[in-house]
């Protein structure tokens, strides 16, 4: 398979536009990387779906050429053949998985905010002092079990992005204008609560009073739902069955450019890490039908909001699949009628 590849690239740069051949110094400059390693790719090595995306947008039009350096365009400025070029180039590298959400082939930054775990509630209050000799950053951060999850996972799909986490509470300018990937609901995380309201979605998070909160929903024709997880008292202990969660895509209001922000939130800590772990799936085949679905039910919608339940199963959350019809509560924009 890599030997495949390896001749399709050079093939690609010989063949691939009508102006000629090309050399492998030509490529390593558009993409902003050494001659060798081009060379490499040529040979045995893989490049990484990243650089893939790149070869696909290069060669998807002659345009790409016509300027010193070479220009790699955006999905978004090519034309509709363009975009069809680029297209059956993935699909000849065997690229024929669903757009993937939590990729960004910009390059841009990628901020992950989470909340500031309460103090009452860090396990080791004297290792979270960051006075402490034994200081444990990690200790201050709510969600810990999805932000390690996305974190990694950010990081391996965006090699040419800086990916960052960051409290909520030590935000700066420029991590604002980042693509936003934020954890947990409006009781920790404040810039959850403001971008709820930024965003103007028929979804309202109502903090958890004591026990538990939900998600108060608008639909279609204007009726109004109230979303809650399954709490059970068993053997004298709250037990949660079943969590609600919210996804939400939308432009970054807080960014003059065009990056995104992503909402990952669940009434607990568990609803959260499992509608990360929708887009983060091991289960490669569950991952694809999960993104897939996302983008079949969402096409051409510049931000969407998908509230879903999320199964716990004796302490274990189940990856919620998206395509069954049932684990989807309530989905913006509506469905056509």
């Amino acid at each position: 398979m890599a030997g495949d590849l390896a001749e399709q690239l050079r093939n690609l740069r010989l063949t691939g536009l009508p102006s000629g051949r090309l050399t492998q110094t030509d490529i390593a400059r558009a993409f902003g990387v050494s001659t060798p390693l081009i060379s490499s790719w040529e040979k045995s090595v893989r490049p990484s779906g990243a650089y893939l995306d790149k070869y696909a947008r290069l060669f998807a039009t002659p345009r790409s050429f016509t300027a010193d350096p070479p220009t790699l365009f955006e999905l978004a400025q090519l034309t509709d053949g363009e975009r069809a070029r680029y297209d059956e180039i993935k699909k000849d590298f065997g690229l024929s998985e669903p757009a993937n959400p939590l990729y960004y082939p910009d390059g841009r930054p990628i901020t992950i905010v989470c909340a500031e775990l309460p103090e009452k509630m860090q396990p080791a209050k004297e290792l979270a002092d960051p006075l402490d000799p034994d200081h444990v950053e990690l200790y201050n951060y709510a969600d810990l079990d999805a932000l390690v999850e996305l974190y990694a996972y950010v990081g391996r799909i965006n090699p040419d992005s800086q990916v960052r986490r960051r409290l909520v509470t030590r935000l700066t300018d420029e991590d604002l204008e980042n693509h936003l990937l934020v954890l947990g609901g409006v009781d920790f995380n404040t810039l959850t609560r403001q971008l709820l309201d930024e965003l103007g979605l028929p979804v309202v998070q109502v903090e958890r009073d004591g026990v538990a909160g939900g998600f108060e929903v608008t639909d279609a024709g204007g009726e109004q739902r109230t979303l809650v997880p399954d709490l059970r008292e068993e053997n004298e202990r709250t037990i949660l069955r079943e969590d609600v969660a919210h996804l939400c895509r939308a432009p970054n209001p807080f960014s003059p450019t065009d990056t995104t922000v992503t909402l990952f939130n669940g009434m607990f800590g568990r609803g959260t890490y499992g509608i990360v772990r929708a887009l983060t799936d091991t289960n490669t085949k569950r991952r694809a039908a999960n993104f897939r679905y996302l983008e079949r039910r969402f096409a051409g919608a510049p931000k969407f909001s998908l509230v879903c339940r999320i199964p716990v199963v004796a302490g274990v959350v189940k990856v919620p699949d998206l395509t069954d019809a049932s684990m989807r509560l309530h989905e913006w924009p509506f469905a056509p009628a």
